[in-house]
């Protein structure tokens, strides 16, 4: 979370590479967060953003 709340444009590419963890692993920790609308996706997959919901 913190890296996104640093650089909220970042990708889940860019995290995984970030957290040496694969792809897979980052769409699967944060699936969840999505769902339960922790985080939420602002605009396209280029050029959007992530939200952390509730400023936590």
């Amino acid at each position: 979370m913190a890296l996104i709340r640093e650089n909220p444009s970042i990708t889940q590419r860019e995290l995984s590479e970030q957290l040496v963890v694969s792809l897979p692993t980052i769409k699967r920790a944060m699936a969840p967060m999505v769902e339960k609308q922790v985080l939420e996706r602002k605009g396209g997959k280029r050029f959007g953003y992530w939200e952390i919901q509730g400023g936590k």
